[in-house]
């Protein structure tokens, strides 16, 4: 167990459901069916994702395949309650993602990702609540513990619980810089700038030659433009090649540093939130981030969401497709109990506009909410919660009110929820 309370170890009986979620996620980019290992809050943002795509007329897909002998490089780090175990898990893969309409290709490209999960699992030994809401993974209908057991109600699926878990809480691509494949970018870089800058020199030193030279020597010089063009020519593409190179690698080195100047004031809040919530921690916070800003921007109508109390802003309304690079917490104020902290979102987003498919680098600025009044439940959804009044399990993304007993559900009593979003 390390200084932050965290154990760091392999956990190799979590490869196999890592490597299923990669082969169940591609398939649902290429038109299948919803991940079974998806949690309930990934599945809804899945399920937006994919309505907001077809409202645009846009296919996304991703083929993924795991880098050389097929192996995965798992490393991991996990946090527990009481209940649940939450393990992050990454591996590096090979991800060609395509972007099209039913007229065209907007955008493919190919990259050398790190692929990385949280995966939940039921620490040894725990009971859970009979009564414990949870969703269907087969049909995603709010329920309970022991109604999935002996059959979901809308669907008749029976599960025992080595079925219910684990379950994939989120997931994170970002994409490495590797060598061998940017020398490659290179060489095809440098050959197209001294071709590009060649041919106007060697025509430039042929007209030349031709007005300005006479007799024997003018030939001579149109025989040797070609040699003098090529020179200069790859002179002056070796000088923009070098120049065009630096500032990559300024753009680099900015990309890989976001977000962390601010990161002891981030610590800093974390640990005071953590003095009221001694089962809070950074990762789990981060990956609820992440999970509130895509439903914020994947969503058609955002006051329709019952975790958001505000309006998605106008820039982030063409967002497709958003991965997390990293985050602050710029602040944080708790009063009765009630915190409410302001956090930097640093994201690599795909956005649509016009026609157009662009990759952009964007930063965003989130206030969210929540009352510490009990630990975190790193198990909790909105997709099936408790009445606190009559016990009903119920959907709660888009419900405000319990629809047994109409008892009013206060979202921001149980969870984060987003109160502004710039």
């Amino acid at each position: 167990m390390n200084e932050n309370g965290f154990n760091t170890s392999e956990h190799s009986d979590l490869r196999g459901a890592y490597k299923t979620f990669v082969k169940q996620m591609a398939g649902w980019y290429n038109g299948g069916e919803l991940p079974e290992l998806a949690g309930q809050d990934l599945r809804f943002v899945l399920e937006l994702q994919r309505q907001k795509l077809r409202s645009l007329g846009l296919d996304l897909k991703y083929e993924i395949q795991n880098k050389g002998s097929g192996s995965i490089d798992i490393s991991s780090l996990s946090l527990s309650d009481r209940i649940f175990t939450n393990t992050i898990i990454g591996g590096y893969m090979d991800m060609t993602r395509s972007i099209g309409s039913s007229q065209e290709q907007l955008s493919k490209s190919t990259a050398d990702i790190g692929l990385f999960m949280m995966i939940q699992e039921l620490k040894n030994g725990t009971h859970l609540d009979d009564n414990m809401a949870l969703c269907c993974p087969h049909c995603g209908a709010p329920s309970t513990i022991s109604m999935l057991q002996s059959g979901c109600k809308y669907c008749g699926t029976k599960f025992i619980m080595s079925e219910l878990y684990p379950k994939v809480m989120n997931y994170m691509i970002h994409e490495r810089y590797i060598s061998e494949r940017v020398s490659n970018k290179n060489k095809r870089d440098l050959a197209i700038l001294i071709a590009a800058c060649s041919i106007p020199m060697i025509i430039i030193a042929i007209i030349s030659n031709v007005f300005f030279s006479q007799g024997q020597e003018r030939i001579m010089n149109i025989i040797l433009a070609p040699i003098s063009g090529i020179f200069a020519g790859a002179m002056i593409g070796g000088m923009i090649f070098l120049f065009k190179k630096l500032f990559e690698t300024f753009g680099i080195i900015g990309k890989g540093l976001r977000g962390g100047r601010h990161t002891i004031s981030t610590i800093i809040n974390a640990n005071k939130i953590k003095r009221y919530d001694p089962e809070f921690s950074s990762e789990y916070f981060r990956d609820k981030i992440i999970s509130l800003f895509r439903m914020a921007v994947y969503s058609k109508d955002t006051s329709e969401l019952a975790c958001c109390k505000c309006q998605c802003p106008e820039r982030a309304a063409d967002i497709i497709e958003a991965q997390l690079f990293n985050f602050n917490i710029n602040s944080c104020k708790i009063k009765d109990m009630v915190c409410d902290a302001e956090v930097t979102l640093f994201l690599d987003c795909i956005h649509y506009k016009d026609g157009k498919v662009k990759s952009k680098t964007d930063k965003y600025r989130m206030r969210m909410t929540k009352r510490l009044k009990d630990p975190t439940d790193l198990g909790f959804s909105f997709a099936a919660v408790n009445c606190p009044s009559c016990g009903a399990s119920f959907d709660a993304r888009n419900e405000k009110v319990c629809p047994y007993c109409n008892t009013e559900y206060l979202h921001e009593e149980h969870d984060w929820i987003i109160t502004d979003l710039k």
